[in-house]
C-alpha cells in the first residue's frame, strides 16, 4: 500500500474556515472507518483462532474427520524370504523326470548355481521342500550341504504337491520326536539321537528317501528308514553312503531314548511304520 496524500493548504478568510472544518469533519470519519476496520479485523481472527482450538480438542466434525488424511502402509515388492510353517504351510515340489536348475536368485537372465539329477541315491524322485513363491520362481529347501540350505527352482520344471499339514519335531535336548497335525500334537515319543563324537544336525529337513526293510529282518534300521535332506556334520561318508541323516527303526528298542546313533534318528519300530505313512516332502525340524 502507498504513502497517504498530503492534504491541500485551506484557502484564507471564512471561506477557508469552513473549508477546514468540512476538511476535518473527513479527517475523523475516516479514522473512525479504519478504527472499525481494525477491531472488525481482530474479532474475525479471534473467532478464527478459538475456532481452530475447539476443533483441535474435540476432533473436529464428522466432515473435518472424513477429510483427515488417510495413512496408507507400506508395501514391499520382490521375493519374501521369511515365510515360517505357520505362517505359509509347505509343500513338495517333484521334478517331472528331468534334472532340476538350481539358481542363487530368481533371475530368468541368470545362470544355475548347480543341476541335481532327477533321481535320489536310492532311485526316488528329486524332490525339494517349498516354502515361498515369487512369479513363476519357488524358494525351497535343499537336499544338499550345508544343511537347511536355500535357493530357487523353476516353478515349471517340478509338479507342486498340496500343502502339507504334518510336521515332525526332534528335540535334542528331550530325546523325542513329536508329531504335529495342522500345529495341534498327535503324539510324543523317546528317540535315540547322535552320540557327542556324531551329534545330530539341526535345521530344516524333509523326507526325500522313504525305504520299506521290512523284507530285510533284522536291520539296524528297524522295518522302515526315512532318508532326510539333511547330512551328518562329522561323516563326509557313512556304510557306502554320503552321510545322508534319516529317521528309522531299530532293532535294539534298548537304545531309544539314548545317544547312541551316528546322527540319525532312532524310534521304535511301531512309530516309524506311523511316520512312513506322511507324503514325501514332510518337514522335519530339529533343535
Amino acid at each position: 500500500m502507498s504513502e497517504p496524500m498530503t492534504p491541500p493548504e485551506p484557502p484564507t478568510g471564512e471561506s477557508g474556515s469552513r473549508a477546514a472544518a468540512r476538511a476535518e469533519q473527513r479527517q475523523q470519519r475516516s479514522k473512525r472507518r479504519r478504527t472499525l476496520l481494525i477491531v472488525l479485523a481482530a474479532i474475525v481472527a479471534l473467532v478464527l483462532v478459538v475456532g481452530g482450538v475447539v476443533v483441535a480438542t474435540s476432533g473436529g466434525s464428522d466432515t473435518a474427520q472424513k477429510a483427515a488424511p488417510v495413512t496408507t502402509l507400506p508395501t514391499t515388492s520382490g521375493p519374501a524370504v521369511n515365510a515360517t510353517f505357520t505362517a505359509a504351510p509347505y509343500r513338495t515340489a517333484t521334478t517331472k523326470g528331468t534334472d532340476i536348475a538350481v539358481y542363487a536368485t530368481p533371475d530368468a537372465n541368470a545362470a544355475p548355481v548347480t543341476t541335481l539329477p532327477k533321481q535320489t541315491e536310492y532311485q526316488l524322485p528329486r524332490s525339494f521342500l517349498v516354502f515361498d513363491q515369487y512369479a513363476d520362481w519357488l524358494h525351497v529347501y535343499l537336499p544338499t550341504r550345508p544343511n537347511s540350505s536355500t535357493a530357487w527352482i523353476k516353478s515349471a520344471d517340478v509338479r507342486m504337491g498340496a500343502p502339507l499339514t504334518y510336521q515332525i519335531r526332534v528335540s535334542l535336548a528331550d530325546r523325542t520326536l513329536t508329531l504335529l497335525h495342522n500345529g495341534a500334537v498327535v503324539f510324543t515319543e523317546p528317540a535315540a539321537i547322535g552320540t557327542t563324537d556324531n551329534p545330530t544336525p539341526t535345521g530344516v529337513f524333509f523326507y526325500t528317501d522313504p525305504l520299506d526293510l521290512a523284507n530285510q529282518p533284522g536291520s539296524a534300521y528297524g522295518v522302515f528308514a526315512i532318508g532326510l535332506s539333511g547330512h551328518s556334520n562329522t561323516l563326509s561318508e557313512f556304510a557306502g553312503g554320503d552321510g545322508q541323516i534319516a529317521i528309522h527303526g531299530t532293532n535294539d528298542p534298548g537304545s531309544i531314548g539314548t545317544p547312541v546313533s551316528h546322527g540319525c534318528v532312532r524310534v521304535n519300530n511301531d512309530v516309524v511304520l506311523k511316520l512312513a505313512k506322511l507324503p514325501l516332502g514332510t518337514p522335519v525340524v530339529i533343535t
